[in-house]
């Protein structure tokens, strides 16, 4: 079985703006996940951080094994309108009503609340896994080449960064206006009315995808390969273990400083206004790299500029122990973060296009989906670790949650010097030292050579 061209065709303006569309309304989950889920639970929904961190990481490792799951029935199948387009019509409206969903508490019981939360979660983790498995399963086929694929990779990525932006910028305006027209300045209205809005922006976003999008280098298997053979590619290539193994801990210490970011602005600075300036300052960096990368990946190999990125973020993440609790000093310092993960972030999907490419020529196999979904696991698995260690760190470092006063609203509390301090070891410590770990392995990776 050959992918290749004569004359390979290169995705139009059009396919862009469908992936990217599809990728804005797909990351809306993980936006959210990634900076207010853990926060909700544990100052609105006043759930305790040890039980919040437990319920994230165990539903965390529920969806990335569920990549799997995904990536072995796409494997297997092939339907009249495509491989993969299919997905983005059947998951629209079940990812979107789950969204919906998500920051829902009908009830009061403790109980309840966690039995709710969970069954959202896992709603939202199971549709959320089968659209992005998807969309990264097409990119070797819908654009060929290193360079083409990093140039319809950053306007994918721009997508995803736009859709940070508008979640981590406005959600919670957003939130709090319908909270004071809605709900007497109560949180638990605004936020369900706001991700509902997301939700119904999602449906059309993904259903366009559906319609522009071809799989126009996809090749038809002229066999299926056994479950075991195809497993048996991944981890009997050690190249492919090692650039995993570094963008799993990449995935934990980028994900530290996301979940931390609630806590930090809040607590550390006293300043829980400045969150969404917090948010924007890390994405603004990433966005405008966007364009620059293919010129990059033009000049540097992917493997150097993945090293390059990683070691560049541990340093601006030590740079901001010195920023203290000056606004301007640590937004520089995010800004700086956020270019440096950016070039990291850019070339993972174009390093496993590669690989995809390279089994696929070597054992004749189709299995995009699969790399997309080990992909897709490693990342929720990172996530999952890093909520768990750093529920745990918050209750052991004596994190108080806040309780709500005879109105309804929040008291102010002040947390004690040891939560303080356990709050800035993981939004700067760890999130520093696992992007240094994860810098030395990729050096590993990309010292090694394919067989």
């Amino acid at each position: 079985m050959s992918n290749s061209d004569a004359t390979p065709e290169k995705a139009n303006l059009s396919e862009r703006f469908a992936f990217g569309g599809a990728q804005f309304a797909s990351c809306l989950f993980p936006a959210f996940t990634t900076y207010y889920l853990m926060g909700f639970y544990t100052d609105v929904a006043l759930i305790s951080p040890w039980v919040t961190g437990v319920l994230l990481m165990f539903l965390r490792l529920i969806g990335a094994c569920n990549e799997y799951v995904v990536g072995l029935f796409m494997n297997r199948t092939r339907f009249r309108d495509g491989k993969y387009r299919p997905y983005f019509k059947w998951c629209a409206v079940p990812y979107a009503v789950s969204l919906a969903l998500l920051c829902l508490t009908p009830v009061t019981s403790m109980t309840g609340k966690i039995a709710f939360a969970a069954a959202m979660l896992f709603t939202c983790e199971l549709f959320s896994s089968a659209l992005s498995t998807a969309a990264h399963a097409m990119v070797p086929y819908i654009a060929r080449g290193d360079v083409d694929r990093t140039r319809f990779v950053s306007f994918s990525n721009a997508s995803c960064i736009l859709t940070f932006i508008v979640v981590g910028t406005f959600l919670l305006p957003i939130a709090d206006f319908f909270a004071t027209f809605f709900g007497n300045g109560n949180r638990q209205v605004g936020l369900p009315l706001t991700l509902t809005l997301f939700a119904v922006i999602a449906v059309p976003l993904h259903l366009n995808a559906y319609f522009r999008l071809q799989e126009r280098h996809f090749v038809v298997s002229t066999r299926k390969p056994a479950v075991r053979e195809l497993l048996s590619a991944i981890t009997h290539n050690r190249r492919l273990l090692l650039f995993m193994l570094g963008f799993g801990v990449y995935t934990i210490a980028n994900a530290f400083k996301s979940q931390i970011g609630w806590y930090y602005v809040t607590y550390n600075m006293g300043r829980p206004e400045l969150l969404p300036v917090v948010i924007l300052a890390g994405l603004i960096s990433p966005l405008a790299m966007q364009p620059v990368m293919p010129r990059l990946a033009a000049r540097v190999a992917k493997e150097t500029l993945i090293v390059i990125g990683l070691f560049g973020a541990a340093a601006s993440a030590f740079l901001m122990l010195a920023a203290g609790n000056s606004p301007a000093a640590l937004l520089g310092c995010l800004v700086l973060y956020g270019l440096f993960t950016a070039i990291t972030a850019n070339q993972v999907y174009t390093v496993m296009a590669s690989f995809a490419d390279e089994i696929s020529s070597r054992n004749e196999i189709q299995m995009s989906e699969i790399l997309a979904a080990t992909t897709g696991f490693t990342y929720r698995a990172g996530a999952a670790i890093a909520i768990g260690i750093a529920s745990l760190v918050l209750a052991l470092t004596g994190y108080m949650t806040p309780t709500p006063d005879d109105a309804g609203n929040l008291a102010t509390i002040t947390q004690s010097p040891t939560a303080l301090w356990g709050i800035k070891a993981l939004f700067i410590f760890s999130t520093a030292g696992g992007m240094v770990l994860a810098g030395v392995i990729m050096l590993k990776f990309r010292s090694v050579r394919s067989r």
